[in-house]
């Protein structure tokens, strides 16, 4: 998978791919057009130079189809700031799920949005782990919550003791799916809250609800067993979730204070 370099039959000399990327696009001025060189193969393949390209003159090998759709050139057009920040909003942790499972169908769409989130260099090597049977689920709730009474933590310690001599899980709330992402790229902390956030916003934007759960994040980091043998991952583990259709409904959003910032007086 590499760029090649320019069709010039194609090319109309707009230099687009030159502004995009300096590193490896050229004009030559004697011979009065692009060159592209990449000696060293460095090139991380993010496709920028090809999406700014209007006549589709990047050659390439091994590599899939650019996308299009209405609006792509303009995003904004596709939705308005009131709507968009209404719908993130409203945006809340869920913790009740009705027992239904997701469709295959429904979590790859999920899944695709996570796919297309922003990565650093366009290093691609975030995975994915899906936990949907209720067994292991459980399995791997309790042995969380172990892990928590062990600790002597006051807060989350007493907190799991209290909740299994309930009967109530604390950890995935009876959510009928986990998400667990990994990955063995020591960079792909903030890769990976990148593309869990689009993830769940993409999965209310489906009827779905969604919740980030920090305890079990941080036991799957300590604990190598419980990873391995129960979650079935191997590498770091960036992050985890939980997926289902919510059986609860919030009337409000609360408020929020604002960032504390300077320098925005500064701006007319």
């Amino acid at each position: 998978m590499s760029i090649l370099g320019i069709d010039y039959e194609k090319c109309n000399l707009c230099k687009n791919c030159v502004n995009e990327c300096p590193s490896y696009f050229s004009f030559d001025v004697d011979q009065k057009k692009i060159v592209f060189s990449d000696p060293d193969n460095l090139c991380s393949r993010c496709n920028r130079c090809r999406c700014r390209c209007p006549e589709d003159a990047i050659l390439h090998e091994n590599m899939e189809d650019l996308l299009t759709f209405e609006g792509v050139q303009d995003p904004n057009t596709l939705i308005s700031y009131e709507t968009l920040n209404n719908f993130m909003t409203a945006k809340r942790s869920i913790r009740r799920y009705k027992k239904k499972k997701i469709p295959r169908n429904v979590m790859e769409k999920v899944l695709t949005s996570m796919t297309h989130a922003p990565t650093g260099a366009n290093i691609r090597t975030l995975r994915c782990k899906i936990i949907s049977d209720d067994n292991t689920i459980k399995q791997l709730s309790d042995s969380v919550m172990d892990v928590l009474i062990a600790s002597g933590n006051a807060k989350y310690g007493e907190g799991a003791k209290k909740a299994r001599e309930m009967g109530f899980d604390t950890i995935f709330y009876q959510a009928p799916h986990v998400l667990i992402i990994h990955s063995n790229n020591p960079g792909d902390a903030m890769n990976a809250t990148i593309a869990l956030t689009r993830g769940m916003l993409s999965a209310q934007s489906l009827g779905l609800g969604s919740c980030w759960i920090g305890l079990a994040h941080g036991v799957l980091i300590s604990n190598k067993e419980i990873k391995e043998k129960i979650a079935g991952v191997k590498g770091k583990v960036w992050g985890v979730i939980i997926l289902g259709y919510p059986a609860q409904r919030f009337y409000y959003a609360p408020p929020r204070p604002m960032i504390r910032t300077k320098g925005l007086d500064e701006l007319e």
